[in-house]
């Protein structure tokens, strides 16, 4: 495409040219009133318009101006095998494939092969437009992620991904013993591990894939706050009876509250005034103002024994404020949840910030600083009278540490981390004293969350790997270079990727432009001028 610049202001360059062919028209009238012949007459002509012509394109200055997309290219690490390279370069239809370390700043998009990049060379690259190809090796893990700080009793959730073809056997053990298991089918590859968290302080699992170790599970476990369960129910039961037992087996501060007729009461157990409240409760009990008051304070309320369940579960939304929804999945008077663990014949439905369990037979809601759960399940206490006292405490410990009470301060992180790189946590208080905290031997400023008014957000870099220390009663575990080296990679890659993502460069095209040379006009007014000098004058 053509444009022009002229050297002064387009009204002066118009009439700068229309001066021009004035002046050309009247020689142009001359040539043709001379008594030359036909040929001068044609030369003299021909002369005098280029000269005309030189001049006014002087003036104007041409240009010639285009745009074409910028090519991509392909860039590869020094480990990345060549006929890899030539694969994908074929594949994208890429013309131009440099190693990383040779790259100079050309190209978009840049397409990344391999995952071994560094951080300085990562940055070489700037704010082009980033396609990062993916390659797992077969058997190698490419995403795993667990809690790094847990209450204990509470719920540890393992979620990974392996690349396999085949059937696999992924472990947990600690110290030799199975702390949990799964059975991967062909070709499924994501896989998920729960248990709760039994041991305070530090905890070093090892992860194994059939029989070999790929590498530790290490988190930190806190010392619980004294929590005390209050079980209140509108008549006796066994399932009370046996949970309470269980419950005072397990070292738990118990109390009763057994309603005889409306205005008496059965009252057992002790209480702790500075204890966590946990209240498990029927739909009977959800009238009385001591439910709403300890809602107010925070305790957890599981609701069990349901008898209508539709009239129920609206009566617990409006007392207790939440969204619960259910509907009928049978015809039948049960449904099998699990062997020998029925329900009722409806399940939770899907809700936002909602935690289900049990083919969706209890629902956790998280009301304000308070929790607040519905169990649809029926009755557990013949598991534990036909002698099955594992199953039953497994089938108690994940209902409960679902809905273990929120403390005044927690704090929390996804594991795994690595030594030089960013890491960053949560912590949620009630009342916030400093405004910082202290990881090993710095100080980290903590950032209040924009719609958490108890949540305050930090990060950090550890330059060391192993257990540190957070504040005085706390740790976490930082793995070196050489631990989980495809899960570092994928870190790295999806931190860089994530901080990139803003930066990319708007325009993807090259605009050139060619003008003529001052040299070459000057070489036509010299050759005009030349001609137009030899020319015969009669």
């Amino acid at each position: 495409m053509i444009q022009f610049e002229p050297l002064i202001s387009s009204v002066w360059a118009w009439l700068f040219a229309a001066a021009i062919v004035v002046i050309l028209g009247f020689q142009l009238f001359w040539i043709q009133k001379s008594n030359l012949k036909v040929t001068r007459k044609a030369i003299r002509i021909v002369l005098n318009a280029l000269l005309s012509l030189v001049f006014i394109g002087y003036v104007f200055q041409p240009v010639w101006k285009s745009t074409k997309p910028e090519q991509a290219i392909l860039l590869y690490s020094s480990s990345s095998e060549k006929s890899k390279v030539r694969f994908w370069k074929d594949s994208l239809n890429v013309i131009k494939a440099r190693d990383i370390t040779k790259y100079k700043g050309e190209g978009n998009p840049v397409y990344l092969l391999g995952s071994d990049f560094s951080r300085v060379e990562l940055l070489k690259i700037g704010n082009k437009n980033i396609q990062w190809i993916s390659e797992p090796e077969p058997g190698s893990i490419s995403f795993l992620e667990w809690k790094g700080i847990l209450r204990h009793s509470e719920k540890q959730v393992l979620k990974g991904r392996i690349g396999t073809q085949d059937s696999l056997r992924i472990s947990l053990s600690q110290q030799g013993e199975i702390i949990a298991e799964t059975e991967l089918l062909p070709d499924s590859g994501a896989f998920e591990l729960e248990f709760p968290a039994s041991v305070i302080g530090r905890n070093e699992l090892d992860l194994m894939v059939n029989d070999s170790l790929y590498g530790s599970v290490n988190f930190f476990v806190t010392t619980p706050k004294p929590i005390r369960y209050s079980l209140q129910f509108a008549f006796p039961d066994p399932e009370i009876r046996f949970l309470s037992q269980y419950l005072l087996t397990s070292g738990e501060t118990v109390s009763e509250q057994i309603d005889i007729s409306k205005n008496a009461s059965i009252l057992s157990g002790s209480s702790e005034s500075d204890s966590l409240q946990f209240l498990i409760i029927d739909p009977a009990q959800l009238s009385k103002k001591s439910i709403q008051d300890a809602l107010e304070e925070g305790a957890s309320v599981l609701v069990i024994n349901l008898n209508e369940v539709g009239n129920d579960i609206s009566v617990i939304n409006e007392t207790l404020g939440t969204s619960f929804k259910t509907k009928r999945t049978t015809s039948e008077d049960r449904r099998e949840i699990e062997v020998d663990l029925q329900g009722e014949p409806y399940e939770f439905e899907s809700v936002v910030a909602q935690k289900l369990l049990f083919e969706n037979a209890l629902a956790v809601q998280q009301v304000g600083y308070a929790k607040v759960g519905v169990s649809l399940l029926g009755k557990t206490f013949p598991i534990r009278l036909a002698g099955d006292s594992l199953r039953y405490q497994t089938i108690w410990q994940k209902i409960l540490g679902a809905m273990l009470p929120q403390e005044s301060a927690a704090a929390h992180l996804n594991q795994p981390i690595f030594s030089g790189m960013k890491v960053e946590f949560q912590v949620n208080q009630q009342e916030f004293r400093e405004d910082f905290v202290s990881i090993e031997s710095d100080s980290v400023f903590l950032q209040q969350s924009l719609v958490n008014p108890f949540s305050k957000t930090g990060s950090f870099v550890s330059l060391h790997s192993g257990w540190v220390s957070i504040g005085d009663s706390l740790e976490i575990y930082t793995y070196s270079a050489n631990d989980w080296p495809s899960l570092k990679a994928a870190k790295l890659r999806a931190d860089f990727l994530t901080e990139h993502s803003g930066k990319v460069s708007l325009s993807q095209v090259f605009a050139t432009e060619r003008k003529v040379s001052d040299w070459i006009w000057m070489g036509l007014f010299l050759v005009m001028l030349t001609m137009i000098w030899m020319e015969p004058k009669t």
